[in-house]
Parts: C-alpha cells; structure tokens; sequence
C-alpha cells in the first residue's frame, strides 16, 4: 500500500509486482487524476483507494487487511509506512516497509521537524518486520533505527526503452543546437528545480533543457524563466521514449531514496549528470556535482563525444546490478523472512 501513488514509487511498485508472479497482490493507495496507474490494475487481484485524512486512512488500512487477510503488508513511502504500523490487527513480523527515502532526510523542512521524522520512525521499528531499502543508504539508515528490525537491500531496475518518440515543443520557438539536457519528475521542492534552472542559465542557449513532469506552478515558472521546456504529465512510455531523444540526464533532487528517473536513463543510454547526495553517493553514481555551476560545465564537457562514452561506461557499471533478476531476489529474500521461511 502507498499513499504516495506517482512517478518513482509508481514505477516501483510496478516492477515489485512484477517480480514476484508468485503472489497475489492487492493495492490499497491513494491516488491523484495526474498520475497513471501504469497498467498496474492488469496484474493485480484487486485494488482500493484510500479515503482523505490520516485517521481514515488507518482505517482504511484496517478493514482492507480484516477482509483480505494476506499474508505479508507491504508499505510504501513515509506515511504508509504510519498507517500500516499503527494498526495493531497486522501482526509486526508480517510487515515490510520500503520508506523510498526517509521522510528525516528531507531539506526543505526545519531541523526540529526532522527530528520528528526521524523520532517517529525510531518509535514505529520494532513494528516492522523487514525494510526493504531502495539503496545502500537507505539500508544503513535502517539499521541505525533502534528495534532490531531486520534490513533487505532491494535495487530498483533499469528498464527497457521503447523506440517511440513523442514531439515536443521547443522552447521560445528556438531550433535545437548543441546538447538537449532532459530531468524527469514531479517539480517540487526536493527536485529543487531551481538549481536546474541556474545550472541552464549558466550554459545558455547552446543546450536545450527539457522538464518532463509538472507540478508546483512558482517552480514551474522558475524553469521556463529559465528557458527550459516544461513537457506537462506525459504517460509513462513518452517519458521513456523522450529519453531516448535526450543526451544527457541531469538530476538535482536535493535528497532521494533511489531515483528511478537516474535508472531510466542509464536504459536509455545517457551519460548522467547529478547532484552529491548521500542516496546517489551510496549508489555509486560517478561524476557527482556539488553546484548549479559544476552541473553546467559537466553538462558542456558531454559536447566531447569520448568525454561522453566514458561517462556512460562509467554509469553503467557502477549500476550493472539493477536488474530484474537482482531485484527479484532481493524481494524473495524479505518476503521469506516475513513469512518465516528463511
């Protein structure tokens, strides 16, 4: 279950029901109109929609494992982690809790509040079965939280990217001329979009810089100020298909769990350019920029083709183990200990 339906935990989701056909699978989650349900209906044997507040939504979580009965719950992101544990008819060792990055590592909100954040899950462990961590970071942050809960690295997958190339706009009317720099997301603040659009100020018109997504509308209009095309909510596909157009990725969340998007473009075969944060670093991702102005000459020196080939070689390896089959593993792997067979 997920109360953060969208984009990379989406995608997620997707793949963990997908490798794990051995399963049945139900979804309880909350869902916005903006965000498709990826084909994800097709593969499950039944789906149901929270209720709006926390408190119903607990509920919600109570009366669908009362009438299900699975075997194992799975939470997906911060507050669904909440919600399961704090229905006390799931029993702790039936639940896996997947956080898609703790909600104490966010940068937009105040010290104390993190502290909170971090309390409540410090609290909330020993009701947890298993965590299945999107990274190596967010593995060793969950064995930092007292409980003894027990701690299952699961990576996300880098997929296939279909040939299909949707049109897109180009910025102000200008022709394209010299790189096309593309991010992919939600534009919120932990993407802070606005250090992309410093970074785009700095190169110039030589690159063109595309945003597929959409979302907070002030941050919106820091991007287009920006010069940068701002595609709006496309399904899934085009965004893979666009990536396929691009030549370099640029990603400037400022804190993650395990981005999905930085997967996809190593399918797509982009060389990658993003920011130094411990989520990235524990992955492995080489060539991190620390600045806006870092991040526009590692984008420029992508114009030298060697220059680009290595940075592709480079991410590939570091990621060779994103793959269905590792991720099926990892998935059996936390399962079984929930279940008490391993």
């Amino acid at each position: 279950m997920t109360e953060c339906w969208g984009s990379g935990v989406a995608t997620a989701v997707h793949a963990y029901i997908k490798a794990t056909p051995g399963h049945d699978h139900w979804l309880l989650m909350a869902h916005d109109a903006a965000d498709p349900l990826l084909d994800a209906e097709s593969l499950l044997s039944g789906l149901r929609i929270f209720a709006d507040g926390h408190v119903a939504r607990i509920r919600d979580v109570a009366a669908a494992y009362r009438e299900t009965r699975p075997d194992i719950v799975h939470a997906h992101s911060s507050y669904a982690g909440l919600y399961v544990r704090s229905c006390p008819s799931i029993p702790s060792r039936r639940i896996v809790y997947t956080p898609h990055c703790y909600a104490f590592e966010r940068t937009d909100i105040s010290r104390p509040i993190r502290y909170g954040f971090r309390l409540a899950e410090t609290l909330l462990a020993p009701r947890t079965g298993v965590v299945a961590a999107v990274s190596p970071r967010e593995a060793d942050l969950a064995v930092r939280l007292r409980g003894g809960q027990r701690v299952v690295y699961v990576p996300n997958v880098v997929p296939e990217i279909p040939a299909v190339v949707p049109e897109v706009p180009a910025a102000g009317g200008r022709e394209r001329s010299g790189l096309t720099a593309i991010s992919v997301g939600r534009i919120c603040a932990q993407k802070d979009p606005a250090f992309l659009a410093e970074a785009a100020r700095a190169v110039g018109p030589s690159t063109r810089w595309i945003w597929a997504g959409d979302g907070d509308p002030a941050l919106r209009r820091t991007l287009e100020d920006a010069g940068v095309v701002v595609t709006g909510w496309l399904a899934r596909q085009e965004v893979l298909a666009l990536l396929g157009t691009a030549d370099v990725y640029v990603h400037t969340a400022s804190w993650e769990g395990a981005p999905v998007s930085v997967l996809e473009a190593v399918g797509a075969g982009l060389p990658v350019v993003a920011r130094d944060i411990p989520a990235l670093r524990s992955l492995g991702v080489p060539d991190l920029v620390a600045t806006p102005a870092e991040c526009a000459l590692a984008v420029q020196a992508l114009q030298d083709d060697l220059l680009r080939h290595g940075a592709e070689r480079r991410l590939a390896d570091a990621l060779a183990g994103h793959t269905p089959r590792h991720q099926a593993a990892g998935l059996a792997h936390a399962y079984s200990l929930a279940l008490g067979t391993s």
